[in-house]
Parts: structure tokens; sequence; C-alpha cells
């Protein structure tokens, strides 16, 4: 009935004075946590809380929680250090990737990581990269790269570095003239891409956003298929052109930024809060900074926007 997050909150309150600053604290809504703690108080049957009050005043119930969270919460904190591995014994990391352009420079830079001391192993996943956060959360993942920071409790996102997309597109096609590209570039053009939703596509989530896309979607499950139909003149694809580089070192793509600035997104090396200063972890973050594509900006020391 009571779970160590409702321990947490409770104590977050205590410390904070109010609820919106205790969710601050969590890294989760206000609204969020006043749900979660309406919750508690309907299975237990009784306040927790006297409402309306300012700082936040706890019941004899609320009182008697705070009191096991004041115990507990630092036992599980003693746990967590002593069960980390040690710092020179191989551990085993189960990754998933949610940006599909990352396997391009991901392969050699895990090759230097697993090649180092102590000679860690990456475990892939592939078959739950749409909820690997989630299933990072249930501890059936231990570190996931992505693009996409959200707020959920309990998770720590690391900067690696900032990557800029790019349109590619044949050196013959009409818009390879120009120095970059504006949303009505691409309105009626054929984009070619990964099998995935727009809601998931970057091109239209932060280039087209409010653009009304009138061209057409071709989507494939291989880069070097998509590359192959860029050279040909049969559509645009939007990604990092690390991915073309033997293209466009031999002029069969070119490379336009989207918009005068460009388009940039954050790569985050996102584990659990508890493991994230584990020696497994950050060797490999450093192999990741370390073996970074060209065509980005570093970000390991800096907290990416």
């Amino acid at each position: 009935m009571i779970e160590i997050k409702h321990l947490k909150a409770v104590q977050a309150i205590a410390d904070k004075g109010s609820v919106q600053r205790a969710a601050e604290l969590l890294c989760i809504t206000q609204s969020a946590l006043s749900h979660q703690l309406a919750q508690l108080e309907l299975r237990l049957g009784q306040p927790l809380f006297v409402r309306k009050s300012q700082p936040v005043v706890f019941t004899a119930s609320g009182r008697l929680l705070l009191n096991t969270a004041a115990k507990v919460l630092p036992e599980i904190q003693s746990l967590n250090a002593k069960l980390k591995p040690a710092a020179g014994k191989a551990q085993l990391l189960r990754l998933c990737v949610e940006c599909h352009a990352c396997f391009h420079w991901l392969m050699p830079a895990v090759k230097v990581f697993a090649s180092q001391p102590p000679g860690d192993e990456i475990e892939w996943v592939a078959e739950i990269e749409h909820q690997a956060v989630e299933k990072l959360l249930q501890g059936e993942l231990d570190v996931v790269l992505t693009s996409d920071k959200r707020s959920e409790p309990g998770i720590s996102y690391q900067p690696l570095f900032s990557m800029q997309l790019r349109a590619l597109l044949s050196p013959e096609h009409p818009l390879a003239i120009k120095n970059w590209l504006e949303p009505a570039d691409l309105q009626q053009q054929t984009l070619l891409g990964y099998p995935l939703p727009q809601a998931r596509q970057d091109v239209f989530r932060f280039f087209l956003a409010g653009v009304p896309f009138q061209g057409r979607q071709r989507q494939i499950s291989q880069a070097s298929q998509i590359l192959q139909l860029v050279a040909a003149n049969q559509g645009v694809a939007v990604l990092p052109d690390w991915m073309a580089q033997p293209y466009l070192q031999q002029g069969l793509i070119a490379s336009l930024a989207l918009s005068r600035n460009g388009l940039w997104r954050p790569m985050y090396l996102c584990c659990r809060q508890a493991d994230a200063d584990t020696p497994a972890i950050q060797r490999l973050i450093s192999a990741l900074c370390a073996n970074r594509p060209q065509s980005t900006i570093a970000a390991c020391t800096d907290e990416l926007d």
C-alpha cells in the first residue's frame, strides 16, 4: 500500500513546506504530486495534511508517515550505495536507443568502451525502444540514448552533445542551390525516413510544426537505402549529415541547414538516478563523449537546453 515514492513525497513536502515546491524537488508536476497524494489518502481512508495550511501541517497519520520516511529512506540510500558495483569490476549494461540515427556513430564508440578495462559489456535491447524510459524505471534496461528529456522522477539525464539535423538531397534537386531551407521548402516534397509516426520525427515536431505537410512520406528501415534514394533524387531526408559522409565526400549528396541557424537536437544518456555515478555508467559516458560524431557540439560537462 505504502510505496517508496509516497515516503519521498511526504519528506519533500516537509522539507519544502508546500506541494508546489516539493513537486519541483521531485521533478514532477504539482498536479501529478497532488493526484498521487490524493490517491494515497483514498487508500488509507484518512487525510495526511491539514487542508489550506501554509506551510503544510501534517495530521497524526501524516506525521507517522513522515517519521517512517525519516527512517526508511536513509536505509534505502545506504543499501543502494552498498550494492553499487565495485570500481574495478566489469558490468553488463542493457542499452536501448530511441534515436535511429545513433547507430552510425554508436557502434564504434561502444567498441572502444568494451575494449577498455575492466571489460564492461553492452547488451543491445531493440524490441522495447518505444517504452524505453518506462522499462528503465522497471529495471529492464540500464541505459537509454535519447534526444527527449522527460520529467519522470528517479531518472538522470547526462548531456552528451548537440547534433544538427540537416536536409540531405541530390545535388540535382532544385532546392540544392539554396543556402538553407525554410519549412515551406519541404511542404510538398517527398520525405524519406524511418518507419516512425510523425509525432516521433523531429522534422515534423520541430521544423514543420504548424505547417500543413502536403507532400509524400516514404518510410524505409535501412539508412543505406534512404541515402541511395536521396542520391538518386527520389526524395529528401532529414538526418545528421555524419550518416552521409561517404556520399557527401563524393559529391553524390548535398547537405543544407534547416533554417538560417540550423535545427539542433540534444543527445542524452538516460539512466536511473541511483545508477548515475556508478563506474560503468561513467565509463560509458566518457567513451561516448570521446568518440562522438563529427558535426556536433560537445556538451559532456554542460547542460543542454
